[in-house]
């Protein structure tokens, strides 16, 4: 468990060294060309999909964690510290909260998908009654 724990905390440690990396300024600060090789190599290594993969097997393991709680002490002997057990609960309900939402959300994304969805189907009804219309002077 104790390899666990200090795996973590490296990672923690390498996350927040990129912290300053990520930021869109500089980024900005780069030539177009590094730019787009730099974008190139991230999205064609997949290392999106591998950090959000990441995070939701961290996601997934807190609420094991929460389920094993909820259903008690795993041995009729077990003490259990209450209050430290609370704390910890608290503790993990504000981590999967952060999780769960984005300190930065895409502006608008939501509204963007939901506008792109929207005229996508109506593109969609438009052809069909043309097309309808096509089939009828056809026949």
């Amino acid at each position: 468990m104790e390899d666990l724990t200090n795996q973590i905390f490296r990672l923690s440690q390498e996350l927040k060294a990129l912290e300053t990396q990520l930021q869109w300024s500089s980024f900005q600060c780069c030539s177009p060309g590094d730019q787009q090789l730099l974008m190139d190599r991230l999205l064609s290594a997949g290392l999106g999909h591998d950090l959000k993969r990441a995070v939701d097997l961290l996601n997934h393991f807190l609420w094991c964690y929460i389920e094993s709680v909820a259903a008690g002490p795993n041995t009729e002997n077990a003490e259990v510290d209450y209050a430290q057990q609370s704390s910890r609960l608290a503790q993990i309900t504000d981590v999967l909260r952060l999780l769960h939402h984005s300190s930065c959300p895409l502006r608008d994304s939501l509204a963007a998908v939901e506008h792109a969805a929207m005229t996508v189907t109506t593109q969609a009804s438009q052809l069909r009654p043309q097309q309808e219309l096509a089939w009828e002077k056809s026949a």
